[in-house]
């Protein structure tokens, strides 16, 4: 109730009724979150309120920033990692600058793992997934080891066949493999240890140490969406089954690729992601007077990715371009707090913050050598190396002063002062060429103040209004060789930036029956980072760029509202609604996609040399992953039953209308609305000690996805035919939509049993 920010917070126990796996699911719980996948190392693509990451770009720092247990991680794939044994979720909309690491302008998935309890547990539960066969184990191990140190040991271990089914035909002698059946098969893994220490009345110390590793077949679950030629050949190879729906469902095609063909490709040629990562913090608490508090947070990450992909996503023939990559991430964090409660009316916090990290992508494109006309056909078209290093010093400060008992101003600032330097190798000659990026290295210094008012006439009602500014440095892309042979492609991009605000109400009525909250906000962004893909002609794949858009405004309505009648003992009733405008209002000389016209509006940067355009004003145009209503509700229900059994009854209904999934002027790039229903029934006695699970999710089997891209599927990327910035469109027309599906119905059973 006090706390002057829209936050969304979902107990461990809703995570546990509906059986939420990953943060996926989590947007079935907060209105305004969306996510989308991305493919290879990329990850996760989080939104919040309509921004969020929309580059294929796995070294992109996320506009909504993923913090768990205090370390503050921006690359997708770590939003994949923290589902588990988890104490509470809470979800901090809009931009976040003061209190969680660097300023995040999206806002903050902030995650708090169980700590070890005062008394000795001990959980194991056993799950099974009926419609992907997937198996999960978990064991859980807890309590005090002498009186001033407790410690916690958990561990999960998940093994599935996939939901869809990879019906996908390979067509001789092209360089494919018919796949084996589903996708995306996957097996993985995480332990998760943590002790606290209490040697006195005035410190304490917390340490927790993570480690999980995951391996997925065709983890991007890629389908074709729509096809607006056809499924034509134009270079008379048919990449495209003649029996391809174009629509999103649970029947998937992609082949594999031949190592016949592909000499030197990894993993037998089966597209396939795999993770480990370890990541920890040690937080440690210090109290040297009661209103007084000393906080140090170290945290360490690490990452490394290996992955292989069907560039393409061929559905018959093979493809004519395949890509792995080695992805490696590390980051170091320190960070020191003081905080006063002093009972003058002016109170502060001051902390400072140091980021040392790295991140590097080595980049491989093999060539199928069934295509001799093509270059490098049977081999190598291009192999790099990008490695960024990122220092950051950031010190932060907060001053509150309470004019009266009611009312609060509290105002802050963040300054950060950044500096990324690139370098860049390309591994395709005999001897290694190192090269100087166009941009080698970029700073950045960013002032983030912000400001709220609050005011409490009572405990059961709360009022605020928040001005806030955030930031973002500007990076390097490396999802893809930042040079042609040896000539350097500048792949830097610059800051982003929001400045606006909120102001709210949160409320308790009807004798604390009923709680609600409203929230009203309006943001303007600058250089939001954007993605997009650049074709290059014929024998050459797509860029992948990020792009630094002119300006985008988000404005919107935030409404929960929770309700336990008293007259019904175990009943709560919640829903939630956001209404959300987010647009671009200037963006401009974006890449067109594979066959835009000029009349389709590729009008802009005229091509002397092709007599054509190259790019397409999208000013005006909704973000991606932002649908202008998303609404949550459900109910909870609970009934004691003969013999200290009890029964629970849970729902929870996702209703999203329609978003774009990728930038460009074409009536296809929507995903439509549709709803999403959760069903759990839960049987356990009432002291705990056991519980059976019958859960159901997405029992309307809505096949959905976040992340689409337009591409030249139809003739196999590199053998071009598209007619771009002219009149009329060339042999291979419009770029096909593939898209990154999300999984449909899930049912579960599954058994805890408790000490």
């Amino acid at each position: 109730m006090a706390v002057p920010v829209v936050v969304t917070s979902v107990s461990n126990e809703t995570l546990e009724r509906f059986a939420t796996n990953d943060l996926k699911d989590l947007g079935k719980l907060v209105p305004g979150m969306n996510m989308g996948h991305g493919l290879l190392s990329v990850g996760a693509q989080m939104s919040m309120r309509g921004v969020g990451t929309v580059s294929l770009d796995p070294g992109i720092d996320q506009s909504v920033a993923l913090n768990i247990d205090g370390l503050q991680l921006t690359q997708g794939l770590a939003f994949l990692s923290a589902m588990f044994d988890s104490e509470s979720i809470e979800a901090l909309k809009g931009p976040q600058a003061l209190f969680f690491g660097k300023s995040s302008v999206g806002g903050v998935i902030a995650i708090r793992s169980a700590d070890p309890t005062d008394e000795f547990e001990l959980m194991g539960r056993a799950g099974y997934e009926i419609v992907a066969r997937e198996r999960t184990g978990e064991l859980i191990v807890s309590g005090p080891v002498t009186d001033t140190l407790k410690l916690r040991l958990a561990g999960k271990y998940h093994k599935a066949d996939g939901y869809f089914r990879n019906i996908a035909v390979a067509v001789p002698g092209t360089g494919a493999i018919t796949p084996d059946g589903r996708a995306p098969a996957s097996e993985g893994f995480m332990v998760r240890g943590t002790a606290l220490w209490s040697p006195t009345f005035n410190f304490d110390a917390r340490l927790k140490v993570n480690f999980t590793g995951d391996e997925t077949i065709a983890a991007e679950a890629s389908q074709m969406a729509s096809c607006p030629d056809g499924l034509g050949a134009p270079a008379g190879i048919p990449f495209l089954d003649p029996n391809e729906d174009c629509t999103l469902d649970r029947n998937m095609r992609m082949v594999y690729m031949d190592p016949a063909f592909f000499p030197g490709i990894p993993h037998g040629g089966v597209p396939w992601l795999r993770t480990r990562q370890k990541y920890g913090t040690l937080e440690l608490n210090y109290t040297p007077a009661s209103d007084v508090s000393l906080t140090s947070h170290t945290a360490y990450y690490n990452l490394r990715s290996v992955s292989l992909a069907n560039a393409s996503v061929s559905t018959a023939a093979g493809p004519a371009l395949a890509i792995d990559n080695q992805f490696h991430r590390r980051d170091f964090t320190q960070e020191v707090r003081l905080v006063t409660d002093f009972a003058s009316p002016v109170n502060f916090t001051l902390g400072a913050f140091y980021q040392d990290g790295v991140f590097s992508n080595h980049v491989t494109q093999r060539v199928n050598g069934a295509y001799p006309t093509l270059p490098a056909s049977g081999g190598i078209l291009a192999d790099g190396f990008i490695e960024v290093d990122t220092r950051t010093y950031s010190t932060f400060g907060q001053v509150r002063w309470a004019l009266m008992p009611e009312l609060e101003i509290a105002a802050g600032a963040r300054w950060t002062d950044e500096e990324r330097t690139a370098r860049a190798i390309n591994l395709l000659p005999t001897v290694p060429v190192d090269l100087i990026p166009a941009t080698p290295q970029l700073s950045s210094a960013n002032v983030s103040p912000e400001a709220t008012v609050t005011y409490r006439p009572n405990d059961d009602l709360t009022l605020f209004a928040a001005y806030k500014i955030g930031y973002k440095s500007g990076s390097y892309n490396v999802a893809t060789v930042p040079f042609d042979a040896n000539n350097v492609i500048d792949n830097a991009f610059g800051d982003e930036r929001v400045e606006g605000g909120e102001f709210g109400i949160k409320i308790r009525a009807l004798d604390r029956q009923l709680r609600a909250n409203l929230a009203a906000y309006h943001y303007t962004y600058e250089g939001l980072q954007v993605g997009a893909s650049e074709g290059q002609g014929a024998g050459r794949p797509p860029r992948i760029r990020t792009v630094n858009a002119g300006k985008a405004r988000v404005t919107g309505i935030d409404f929960d509202a929770s309700f336990h009648p008293r007259s019904i003992d175990g009943l709560t009733i919640r829903g939630a609604v956001n209404w959300n405008k987010a647009r671009f209002v200037e963006l401009n000389n974006i890449p067109c996609y594979g066959g835009q016209t000029i009349a389709a509006g590729c009008d802009q940067v005229f091509n002397p040399v092709t007599g054509r355009y190259t790019a397409q004003d999208l000013s005006g145009t909704p973000m991606v992953r932002a649908p202008k209503w998303q609404i949550n509700g459900g109910f909870d229900y609970e009934m004691s039953l003969a013999d200290d059994y009890k029964l629970i009854l849970s729902n929870n209904n996702q209703f999203s209308s329609r978003f774009v999934t990728f930038l460009g002027l074409r009536d296809d790039r929507y995903q439509n609305k549709f709803v999403k229903s959760d069903l759990s029934l839960t049987l356990q006695n009432e002291r705990d000690r056991w519980e059976v699970a019958l859960i159901g999710k997405n029992l309307t089997d809505q096949v959905t996805a976040g992340t689409c891209s337009a591409s030249n599927r139809a003739n196999g990327l590199l053998f071009g035919g598209s007619v771009t910035g002219s009149t009329g469109r060339g042999p291979a027309g419009i770029d096909e939509v593939g898209c990154y599906a999300d999984r449909g119905r899930e049912v579960w059973l599954r058994v805890t049993f408790r000490n």
